[in-house]
């Protein structure tokens, strides 16, 4: 029987040093442009050590793929502590941090099964909290009220943001301005500066 190989500790500063790699080189060459030995020198290390600290290069993918998506969940629970949680989610929605990235790893997870199912998971991981943390804040009695909810709320200010942060990324700006200007022209409708907590 074959026994598990020993890994390094996953709080090294290399293993993090091989992630943030991986990152940069989704960046700048895309995601189609990884292999151990791209990541290990831009890294600035040798490829072996790659497979020291993950079973396989798909490891690492999967590792940085999940610490970037925590660090983007840390951003999203913020936005719910904040006194206009509404305002605060469109911010991070409409001002992604890493849209690139974003867009690899979304271009990744069409032919990447494990990024995939993760990516499906993170989303509607999102959407529950949209739904969960708005549901009181949006509700509103009458037809507005019926005709706006959380879930779509969440569903807009999420896939608008991102169509946004996406084109801006490859500069695309036209109607940028004007869509902004829509989304929070709606948004001070459903949460006004003196509503009350």
């Amino acid at each position: 029987m074959a026994t598990k190989r020993r890994l390094g500790l996953e709080t090294s500063e290399t293993r993090a040093s091989l992630m943030d790699a991986v990152e940069t080189v989704m960046r700048l060459d895309g995601y189609g442009a990884l292999t151990a030995r791209k990541v290990a020198e831009r890294a600035g290390l040798k490829h072996q050590l790659v497979y020291y600290y993950f079973q396989t290069l798909d490891d690492l993918l999967i590792a940085t793929y999940e610490r970037h998506m925590e660090r983007y969940l840390a951003r999203i629970e913020e936005t719910f502590q904040n006194n206009r949680p509404l305002h605060a989610f469109w911010k991070v929605h409409a001002n992604p941090v890493d849209a690139v990235l974003n867009s690899e790893f979304l271009s990744m997870a069409n032919h990447n099964e494990a990024i995939r199912t993760r990516t499906i998971a993170f989303g509607e991981k999102v959407r529950r909290l949209g739904l969960e943390r708005l549901d009181r804040h949006l509700h509103k009695p009458g037809p507005e009220g019926d005709a706006v909810n959380p879930f779509a709320v969440t569903m807009a200010i999420t896939s608008i943001g991102s169509v946004l942060g996406l084109e801006n990324a490859i500069g695309l700006t036209g109607g940028h301005a004007e869509t902004r200007a829509m989304i929070e022209w709606c948004i001070n409708r459903l949460e006004p500066e003196n509503q009350p907590d």
